[in-house]
Order: C-alpha cells, then sequence, then structure tokens
C-alpha cells in the first residue's frame, strides 16, 4: 500500500503528460507534471461490507491507506460507499492540502463532519472547476432514484479530454453535451446493476463518444454484479472499432497525452 503511495508521489510526468492510476472499482488517480494530484472515487476501506454485510466483502485489496492519500482534490461522482468512502474520508481530511467536491449529497456529508466550506465544492452537470493544472467539468450521468444528483466528470489537461462516467446508464440525448467535448479516453463503469452500463451499453457509449482508448472500470470488486471486461472489449471490437481497449490491474499507472490521439 505504501509502495503505491511511494509511485504515486515519486511519478513525475513530462510536459504535457498527466499520470493515470486504477485504484480498483471506479477508483483513478490523476497527477498532471507541475505536481497537480486529483483521487477520483477512490474505496480505500471496507465500508460497503460493514453497513451492508458480508455479500459486499471487498475482492481486491485496499490499495492505498487513507493515512497515505496526499492529494489536492479528493472527488465524489456521487453518495454511495464505493464512491464517497465515508470511512476514509475523516482520515483523508486531517491533511490541510486536500479539498473535496462532489454532488449535493456529498457536500451535506462534507458539512455533517465539520468540514469548512472552504474545503469543498458542489458539483452538478455542467458544474466548471479549475482543479490546479486540471480542469473539470462535471456531466450528466443517471442512476436513478439511487443517486439523482450524481454527475459524471470530464477532466482535461493540455488537450487531453478524459471521461469519467461515473455510475450511469446510456442516455444518449441527455449525453451529447459530453459527445460535443470530445473526450478521447473514456473510463465507463460496466458492472451492469443498479441502472448502471454492462458490457454492451458502455461499448456502445466508447461508440457514440468516439474516444480513442477506453479503459472498463467498476468491476471485480464485489462478488454480487461483477462485470465482464472481457465482454466489454469483444464489444468495442464490433461497435467502437476506433478504440484501443486497456484493461489495468489495480495500482497500474500509464502516461497519456493529447498527442497519443492525433486528430485524424
Amino acid at each position: 500500500m505504501k509502495d503505491l503511495a511511494e509511485r504515486i508521489r515519486s511519478t513525475q510526468p513530462e510536459a504535457g503528460q498527466i499520470a493515470l492510476f486504477w485504484l480498483g472499482q471506479a477508483g483513478f488517480v490523476f497527477k498532471s507534471p507541475g505536481g497537480t494530484v486529483l483521487y477520483v472515487d477512490a474505496y480505500l476501506s471496507h465500508s460497503v461490507e460493514r453497513k451492508f454485510g458480508s455479500n459486499w466483502k471487498r475482492l481486491m485489496p485496499i490499495p492505498i491507506l487513507p493515512e497515505d492519500v496526499d492529494c489536492d482534490w479528493f472527488i465524489s461522482t456521487h453518495e454511495h460507499d464505493d464512491h464517497l468512502d465515508v470511512d476514509s474520508i475523516p482520515e483523508i481530511s486531517r491533511n490541510p492540502r486536500v479539498r473535496f467536491a462532489g454532488p449535493r449529497e456529498c457536500t451535506a456529508y462534507y458539512r455533517s463532519m465539520g468540514l469548512p466550506e472552504d474545503r469543498w465544492l458542489e458539483l452538478y452537470s455542467g458544474r466548471q472547476a479549475q482543479m490546479g493544472e486540471f480542469s473539470l467539468t462535471a456531466v450528466f450521468a443517471d442512476h436513478g432514484d439511487l443517486a439523482p444528483d450524481t454527475v459524471g466528470l470530464v477532466i482535461e489537461f493540455a488537450g487531453l479530454r478524459i471521461y469519467h462516467t461515473g455510475d450511469t446508464a446510456l442516455r444518449p440525448e441527455e449525453m451529447q453535451p459530453v459527445v460535443d467535448l470530445k473526450p478521447q479516453v473514456i473510463l465507463p463503469c460496466i458492472n451492469g446493476a443498479y441502472g448502471n452500463l454492462d458490457a454492451d451499453t458502455a461499448a456502445r457509449l466508447v461508440s457514440l463518444t468516439d474516444a480513442r482508448l477506453a479503459i472498463p472500470t467498476h468491476f471485480w470488486m464485489f462478488v454480487e454484479h461483477m462485470g465482464d471486461p472481457w465482454q466489454f472489449q469483444k464489444n468495442c471490437l464490433q461497435q467502437a472499432p476506433q478504440a484501443r481497449v486497456q484493461w489495468l490491474t489495480q495500482g497500474e499507472g500509464m502516461m497519456l497525452s493529447a498527442s497519443d490521439f492525433p486528430q485524424e
């Protein structure tokens, strides 16, 4: 666990590059050349099992301890425990450097734990924010009544746009503003439960956005609703042949830049 924290700390992207690490489930870390670090939907505890029982025991180990998190922003796309990790955030908030962002239900939690308002930002579809070297746009997501204020995210740096879908169903008309942003990279959920994208609809979203790199997320963390990344890749070959599908192992990182995806 400390190994991953040290790798994130010591990784130095070159000019125009960012480093991306997958934490498992829907969690990612993004790091810019100037040292801005964003955590998105990082699930770093056993809070889901604690609250909902042994069927929700995590199958992937905790990749990094909350006390080892050192970032500028800790972002949640909605309030579910594998996205808003209430067993980790109190420890993470001890680091005065860290600020938090999420939709209304998330900000209600930040407020309830006594975080001052200058340490958190409320996100809603269309909200834009500058987070160090990253530009962030909150975009439409549909997680139904389970989390009506959920959002997706488009994270941009030096012409590179990465679309983190959050938990969402496929809604082509409502997702047109995301398509218009022309993300080169998409991080779609594929678990296919609770209204989320599955291996088929996630591939259809890859096609809709015309993304050139797809990194599937939200699978293999829990026994229930595991997701099928292999079927997602096969579907992309048929439905979104322009996209390369990249599987990451937990804790694996990669470097990305806009130059990796030249305009045709």
